[in-house]
């Protein structure tokens, strides 16, 4: 098992299939709340839908095209993190995470997407990352002001989701920043 140790209390692991009821649980104690952003919190019911996500992501982070993360507060999950939307040839990818709400507001999500920047930059080869958020979830948005992504833009009715379009705000950073 893979642990990447962010602070005294934070660390990365990377998942196995033998996580999905851990974060089923997680899931199904902040479905609401993730929902209200997150589409897939919805649909992702059984115990088998997840081991489905974890064998899916393990098999494409194989394959280079994907990276994801638990993290751990105190060697509990309190959410994950990843890289997808891989363009090797351009260098760049997409970030995405989630925290469970009880783990939000203690800085856990911004030290964890700050490691992510480090591998994604340092071990992964990339030359830009960006990151979407709802323009209206302010908490997914603070934490990538936090970082200083710098925001590139709205994009117009980008994402349908919930039965409704969504703008999302493009946010990106460059190695060199």
């Amino acid at each position: 098992m893979f642990i990447d140790k962010v602070n005294d209390k934070i660390a990365l692991k990377l998942p196995a299939v033998t996580d999905a009821d851990a974060l089923l649980e997680l899931i199904d104690t902040n479905r609401k709340k993730l929902g209200e952003w997150l589409p897939w919190a919805k649909s992702m019911l059984a115990p088998s839908d997840e081991q489905k996500f974890l064998q899916y992501g393990i098999e494409k982070m194989a394959n280079g095209d994907f990276w994801f993360a638990i993290i751990l507060v105190d060697n509990e999950p309190a959410g994950m993190i990843d890289l997808h939307e891989f363009s090797h040839d351009n260098q760049r990818a997409q970030i995405g995470y989630w925290l469970a709400d009880r783990f939000q507001g203690l800085g856990i999500m911004t030290l964890s997407l700050n490691r992510l920047e480090q591998i994604a930059f340092n071990e992964l080869g990339l030359n830009r990352l960006e990151l979407l958020a709802d323009i209206n979830n302010q908490k997914s948005r603070a934490v990538a002001e936090r970082r200083c992504f710098h925001q590139e833009g709205i994009l117009k009715e980008y994402a349908l989701y919930n039965g409704k379009f969504h703008d999302m705000v493009l946010y990106s950073k460059l190695k060199s920043e």
